[in-house]
């Protein structure tokens, strides 16, 4: 998924997203049109309906080592982080293993309790 240049990013049905790339004069979202790499209206893209536009997460600019700390969830159930994620805006999130053989960073879900982050120390 492209960057969002304005932090914004367009939701489409059926589902596809779109960074947006800037506003026309009344204030209608524009994002690249994927086959002719113009600007359009997000009511002008083929085979998709605008739903509505989003706050995008900011670029991840780098990672960093997170040897020995792990999440630790409510059931007392532990996973391994294998590295911090480190957004342009300067938050960390946790890369650990999404079952699908690659890390993948991990967001806390919207209204459950999240896990504790804890630092296993080796003597």
């Amino acid at each position: 998924m492209p960057v969002s240049p304005t932090g914004w990013t367009a939701i489409f049905k059926p589902y596809r997203e779109e960074p947006i790339v800037g506003w026309d004069d009344l204030g209608s979202p524009l994002i690249i049109d994927p086959t002719t790499g113009k600007r359009i209206g997000v009511h002008d893209l083929a085979d998709h309906e605008f739903c509505n536009a989003e706050r995008a997460d900011p670029a991840f600019v780098g990672v960093i080592p997170a040897d020995g700390w792990k999440l630790r969830w409510p059931d007392g159930s532990d996973d391994t982080i294998f590295a911090f994620a480190v957004q342009a805006n300067g938050v960390m999130r946790p890369i650990v293993d999404s079952f699908l053989g690659y890390g993948s960073p991990f967001y806390p879900e919207e209204g459950a309790r999240p896990p504790l982050f804890i630092r296993n120390v080796q003597p």
